[in-house]
């Protein structure tokens, strides 16, 4: 009897595939990419070559994974996983026909700006600006970002469902399969999913990645049966690619340790902490270099407004104070004129030039404490305003109905580009407008469900539920997991920068992928105690 090898299986066919197809991408590059190749004529260009070998030699590492996993999940996948990977792709791809060239708003324009000149992006972090350059070697136009985003998609929702299907399969009928199916998919089919799936943003990705990473801990944890390295990995780049998501550098390795009683996965965890700071350091340094505390500002600006007015109003000696040292950042004048206006935070951050001062990291530093302080002196006014945004973060930023129809010199870029043209631009707006709950004669128009549909309140209600059950139940995995993922709300909630669904997608989509499991598990539950009642009968 022959023995199977064991480790990673090779496939030559697609290795050879793999090599064709990277020679091949140097000529369709240059449909999209401007970058600089084997040119020695200054030291720039020198540089720039340089940078472009090396982006190119992982692509090369790249495509060889891609088409080696191509080939095992066409040969070694179960059925399940190609089954809904297959038809949840081809719905994505309906619609990213009908939407063409997809949902593009506002910041997505300038990271496929620098993605094209090899550039990072460190506002949405340089990790979006990796998945743009590699998507875009893969696919060159600019849908290509969305193809495969929603390809990656498939894939995390096939790989979900079978984890759900695979835990307690001999509970499951013929029957009884299409609605487990119907109860694990509708989660991913809800419009506010399908909308996001289409936005070439991280919080798109993220927001999978990190539903991922929890299932596999909730699904795998016992059997121990994944690379070492997976989890780890995942895990880091969850961590690194969204700021509020730093907390998992903490809630991580504690998981673990509980987990594996301290014990089985102090290797996973060193790993886990390694790729962290190798993914983190970049950033941090960019960041520092192209927006200094920019970023970290529009996290304070939009309950800055209330608060200077409140400390404006009272006009002690303590708020004269703290104000002084709020103007050395931000322009106490400029904020109480906005707030006059009816302006919010993030408006004058983006539209008065004289809203910002120039100051020095240590002027910055003083600004924050001033900041807290004022938080701690009104702390009704800053929670009214957090939880008034809270309760309205349903919108969506830009129209992107009008891409093709304004003259924004964003939009005029991006015509430019190949395969950017739309179908039918028509079909375009009423599909997006569907998906968005707009009315169809005005996009600015919502119905009257939309807000609801597109709040993440339920979503969190359902994750403040869920533990109470759990903590009854004894359930302590799925407990720590959720409050994992409950952990956000409370630093989103206190620093998001503006009203947008986008913030608290991620916990949309683990809420009521959680809301729509459990109801998967009763149905399962019900089948078992049918079955139970049919073999007693049986028996007697």
């Amino acid at each position: 009897m022959k023995q199977e090898k064991k480790g990673l299986q090779l496939y030559k066919t697609a290795l050879v595939i793999s090599c064709v197809h990277f020679l091949l991408s140097f000529w369709t590059d240059h449909f999209i990419f401007r970058y600089v190749v084997f040119d020695f004529s200054s030291a720039k260009n020198i540089v720039k070559s340089i940078e472009t070998c090396g982006v190119k030699l992982v692509f090369l590492f790249l495509l060889i994974a891609v088409w080696q996993g191509i080939f095992y999940v066409y040969k070694k996948a179960d059925k399940t996983f190609k089954r809904v990977a297959f038809w949840y792709f081809l719905l994505m791809l309906v619609l990213l026909l009908l939407t063409w060239p997809g949902i593009w708003r506002m910041d997505e324009f300038g990271i496929l700006t620098s993605a094209v000149q090899l550039f990072p992006h460190f506002w949405q972090n340089y990790i979006t600006s990796v998945f743009y350059i590699y998507a875009l070697m893969l696919f060159p136009f600019p849908a290509g970002v969305i193809l495969v985003q929603i390809i990656c998609i498939s894939l995390i929702i096939a790989r979900l469902v079978t984890l759900c299907l695979s835990a307690e399969p001999e509970q499951i009928g013929k029957k009884k399969k299409s609605l487990c199916y119907l109860l694990m998919l509708v989660p991913f089919l809800l419009l506010p999913v399908l909308d996001s799936n289409l936005y070439p943003m991280r919080v798109s990705m993220h927001a999978f990645l990190e539903l991922w990473l929890l299932a596999e801990l909730y699904f795998n944890w016992k059997k121990n049966t994944m690379p070492a390295w997976y989890l780890p990995m995942l895990a880091a780049v969850v961590t690194v690619w969204r700021t509020e998501a730093i907390y998992y550098v903490v809630c991580f390795p504690l998981l673990l340790l509980w987990m594996g009683r301290g014990k089985k996965y102090r290797k996973q965890i060193l790993l886990y902490l390694m790729c962290t700071v190798i993914l983190f350091v970049p950033q941090k340094l960019g960041e520092k270099i192209t927006s200094g505390s920019q970023y970290e500002l529009t996290s304070v600006v939009l309950p800055l407004v209330p608060l200077v007015e409140a400390a404006h109003e009272k006009d002690t000696a303590v708020d004269r104070q703290l104000l002084a040292e709020i103007d050395k950042v931000v322009s106490v004048e400029v904020t109480l004129e906005g707030a006059r206006e009816g302006k919010t935070g993030i408006n004058l951050f983006w539209s008065r030039p004289d809203f910002q001062r120039s100051y020095t990291d240590k002027e910055f530093a003083s600004f924050k404490q001033a900041y807290y302080k004022l938080i701690l002196r009104y702390p009704a006014v800053f929670l009214k305003e957090r939880f008034e945004t809270f309760v309205s973060s349903t919108g969506l930023l830009e129209n992107t109905t009008e891409l093709f129809t304004e003259s924004v010199p964003n939009y005029i870029t991006f015509r430019q580009y190949p395969l950017s043209s739309p179908i039918s631009d028509k079909t375009r707006s009423a599909v997006i407008k569907g998906l968005e709950l707009r009315t169809q004669k005005d996009y600015t128009q919502k119905l009257a469900v939309t807000d609801l549909v597109y709040s993440a309140l339920p979503a969190v209600l359902i994750l403040l539920v869920a533990p109470v059950i759990l903590l009854v139940r004894k359930k302590w995995l799925p407990l720590f997991l959720l409050l994992t993922a409950l952990v956000k709300v409370p630093l989103v909630f206190l620093t998001a920068p503006s009203r947008l669904f986008m913030y608290y997608y991620s916990v949309y989509l683990i809420g009521y992928a959680v809301l729509f499991y459990s109801a998967f598990l009763l149905t399962q539950k019900k089948a078992k105690g049918s079955k139970t009642v049919r073999q007693e009968a049986a028996y007697e």
